[in-house]
């Protein structure tokens, strides 16, 4: 409100002009000139300027920066300078932290975590942070862990020199503390301690606390990029760690081997039902971490339920044995009558013949292995996270190894993505579109949702129009023609183009709208947009391709155009023709 601008102004003149006014340099009567104010000010008076902030006037611009510098929480009580607070508060956290008393260390931690989770620079106040990883106090040293993860690799010497207290900490009756004193430990890069971060990693993988435990783990992976000769004994401890029960290890140990040791397959095959069990109870980025673990493993162990029989049979064994068959008989015909002996050899081979023919027509049915099929049935529940990385590695899962007939379940977990961000939207309508190549029937029925908003960015509308290309069917092409219709008149160049390479693939794939698609396309010849009669030219080349002898009054049309169409893919298309 005005009224308290006002007052607000008040203080802050009364504010810079209480020093003058101490010292005699302003008089009760405003016509004395009094220091400060108006231009009869004499500047080699002493006693007048001596304590005045400046000479400066008082009212106008440099009144306003003065009285947004007494405003601004962030700036100094200085005038000119216009540095903000934060130049000296690293001084007084740096005093702070030197004190005595634990209450102000623990203050002063707290604002420096907070400057760092805004993103400011506290390198420099290392020294005084490290020292105080020897307090007694446990929320002092919590904080000071959580600083030193975050500069330690940065300032190596310096946390070189505390390293016995971060050796120390590992045996503290507090499980953050010993989880802290690891994580700096492995946060420090240098070759050197490399011996030492071994030794801490093997005592933290029998530690009673499953949080320490799950620290070591995510150790593993820095010491091995470190230092790779150290791999045989990490295999080693991944091991031990694969064994343990609890929820909380899984994902980070198996993010673990998937760094060191991913050809390690054998040692998955002891904890594959453990993991698939413990799968649902795990943290989201612990599931997508093993979800797909699961995928290459199940990819590579498991027989592929989409394969029949006969595809996974030899036959290029069962060839090569009947070409040598055939040669045999044909070399008998050409050769003279053979002895009794040789025609009870020929009986014997003739036997084998029906003995495996008869075999080629008895073909057992697939019957999914049990592992496989608890994998499945276990990460199904995971369709219904709220996390969209877990879903879509279930998707890619089921994508892979499950049967024909059951990935069809994936389909609307997917759609429900779609509401989420456009980050999101993106990587999801990729993978349907990858999914609707080979499955288009699998996402027809939620054709609607993959229709193109006026505010859609451009690459998601090519996504979309590609979504749309693979899944139209009879049932569903003349909505979609329609759709078409509408997208053409875009604005946006690149999605209309597009449009027109989408309406050609559906006439391709659809032989009873071919027809009806190239007639439309020869309507857009003479539209004002060149990019969309350049893209249909090239487009209706392609089908007159399939029936060059049904439509040469078409050709004939086409090739008026060749002076009037100036892109260069357009104009080799009408050539061409």
């Amino acid at each position: 409100p005005a009224s308290r601008c006002r007052s607000i102004i008040q203080q802050c003149s009364f504010a810079l002009l209480a020093p003058a006014m101490s010292t005699g340099g302003y008089n009760a009567s405003f016509e004395e000139a009094p220091t400060g104010f108006g231009s009869e000010h004499d500047p080699n008076d002493e006693r007048k300027t001596s304590n005045h902030i400046d000479n400066t006037p008082l009212f106008g611009l440099d009144f306003k920066r003065r009285v947004r510098g007494l405003l601004s929480p962030g700036t100094r009580t200085g005038y000119h300078d216009g540095v903000h607070l934060d130049s000296n508060r690293h001084e007084d956290i740096k005093m702070q932290l030197e004190s005595n008393k634990d209450g102000q260390k623990l203050e002063a931690m707290k604002i420096l975590i907070g400057m760092i989770a805004k993103g400011k620079d506290c390198a420099h106040l290392f020294p005084s942070v490290v020292k105080n990883v020897v307090s007694k106090n446990q929320e002092i040293k919590k904080l000071v862990y959580v600083y030193l993860v975050r500069y330690a690799e940065e300032q190596q010497d310096l946390a070189l020199l505390s390293i016995s207290t971060f050796q120390k900490a590992l045996k503290d009756p507090n499980q953050l503390i010993r989880a802290s004193a690891l994580r700096v430990l492995s946060s420090i890069r240098v070759p050197i301690i490399v011996p030492i971060m071994m030794l801490a990693i093997k005592e933290s993988v029998t530690d009673m606390s499953p949080y320490v435990r799950k620290t070591a783990a995510h150790a593993i992976p820095k010491l091995y990029s470190l230092d790779p000769e150290q791999k045989d004994q990490l295999v080693e401890v991944i091991e031990k760690l694969l064994k343990d029960q609890t929820t909380l290890v899984a994902g980070s140990v198996v993010m673990a081997f998937e760094t060191v040791c991913p050809e390690r397959i054998d040692l998955i095959h002891k904890n594959y039902c453990k993991l698939c069990n413990l799968l649902v109870d795990v943290d989201e980025w612990g599931q997508v971490v093993i979800l797909n673990m699961l995928t290459r493993y199940a990819r590579t162990q498991f027989l592929d339920p989409n394969v029949e029989e006969a595809e996974d049979a030899p036959f290029y064994e069962e060839d090569g044995e009947e070409e040598g068959e055939e040669s045999e008989e044909e070399e008998s015909d050409d050769e003279s009558e053979s002895s009794e002996g040789g025609d009870e050899d020929s009986k014997k081979k003739k036997k084998k013949k029906k003995k495996k023919s008869d075999k080629r027509k008895k073909k057992k049915p697939y019957m999914m292995d049990q592992d496989h099929r608890l994998l499945l049935r276990n990460c199904k529940p995971l369709l219904q996270s709220r996390n969209a990385a877990v879903v879509m590695a279930v998707a890619q899962l089921y994508h892979h190894v499950a049967p024909r007939n059951e990935v069809g379940i994936v389909a609307k977990p997917l759609i429900r993505l779609l509401k989420g961000h456009r980050e999101v939207q993106t990587v999801v309508l990729g993978n349907i579109a990858t999914l609707s190549s080979q499955r288009p029937n699998m996402f027809e029925p939620y054709l609607k949702s993959f229709f193109v908003h006026s505010g859609d960015p451009t690459h998601i509308k090519l996504l979309k129009l590609d979504i749309i290309a693979n899944v139209a069917g009879d049932t569903s092409i003349h909505t979609i023609l329609r759709e078409f219709r509408t997208y053409i008149s875009s604005s946006d160049k690149e999605s209309a183009a597009a449009t027109i390479q989408a309406i050609g693939r559906v006439a391709c794939n659809i032989p009873e709208v071919t027809e009806t698609c190239l007639h439309g396309l020869v309507s857009l010849l003479s539209h004002k947009n060149e990019a969309v009669v350049a893209e249909s030219v090239v487009v209706i080349k392609k089908l007159l391709q399939l029936q060059p002898k049904e439509n040469k009054e078409l050709i004939v049309q086409m090739a008026k155009l060749a002076d009037s169409v100036k892109v260069p893919m357009a104009m080799a298309s009408v050539l061409w023709l």
